[in-house]
């Protein structure tokens, strides 16, 4: 059995963030049984370390970083550990040699896999915006569990430090004016997102035109997270959903039945 490891929230479902979904994606798209263990984030590296899965990065101090989404894949037979790991897209290569009898999720084609890895790695720098970062990041503050508020508060204000200058995320205004004005701009992001799927097949839903692959999944996994944080409701879904045509809403759409199980 697979045990993905994820933060929970208030939203229904608890299933929010854009790196945990990606995976949820991928596990649901496979068809493979697994179960989720809740941690909120200051258990994160305690739990992750306790089974033996590495950091995914290390900071430039050289402390390590532990991050979900990760999973545990253990033989119900045996009980034997198969897999213990982290970081979405290298969870998604370990599913499809795994489980070679299932959708995959990277496509057999080198070059293709190496379009799929380079989007999936850039992907935060075709959308990223330090206001966009700071409006999501304070609508998820109100949904976490109070066990998870000072880590993220602090960990994500560190994130925009460069920008902000500040050591939480409470302590950078944001007013809806210039919440507004922001959205403005945000558009933009959404645009170049739009040109990088059109760019492989104008005639496709997916990145890759007809063929889902892991590529979708980052895109669906930063939309579900979007539109859970925000809304349905919220000015900022809102402005989402008229951009580019209603792209993203009927992108949301396909991925339906892969956002229905959250075990």
């Amino acid at each position: 059995m697979i045990t993905l490891f994820d933060v929970p929230s208030t939203v229904p479902g608890k299933a929010w963030s854009l790196n945990m979904w990606r995976a949820r994606f991928s596990l649901n798209y496979k068809g493979l049984p697994y179960k989720t263990q809740w941690i909120e984030y200051p258990e994160i590296a305690p739990v992750l370390k306790s089974h033996n899965i590495g950091p995914t990065k290390y900071f430039p101090d050289g402390s390590p970083y532990y991050s979900v989404p990760a999973i545990l894949d253990i033989d119900d037979k045996t009980g034997e550990i198969k897999a213990a790991l982290a970081e979405s897209y290298d969870i998604a290569k370990y599913l499809d040699d795994a489980y070679p009898d299932t959708p995959r999720l990277l496509p057999d084609d080198e070059t293709q896999v190496k379009a799929v890895k380079e989007f999936s790695k850039e992907f935060i720098n075709i959308i990223w915006l330090p206001s966009l970062y700071l409006i999501l990041c304070k609508a998820v503050l109100a949904k976490l569990n109070p066990a998870s508020h000072e880590h993220f508060s602090k960990a994500r204000a560190r994130d925009l430090h460069p920008f902000y200058g500040k050591d939480r995320l409470e302590e950078i205004p944001l007013s809806a004016e210039e919440e507004a004005e922001e959205w403005k701009k945000i558009e933009g992001c959404f645009n170049a997102l739009e040109k990088s799927i059109k760019g492989t097949d104008e005639k496709g839903q997916w990145f890759l035109g007809d063929q889902i692959t892991f590529a979708d999944f980052v895109i669906g996994g930063f939309l579900i997270w979007t539109r859970k944080i925000l809304g349905e409701e919220s000015e900022g879904w809102k402005y989402i959903k008229g951009w580019n045509d209603g792209r993203w809403v009927r992108f949301l759409d396909g991925l339906k039945e892969y956002s229905q199980r959250i075990d």
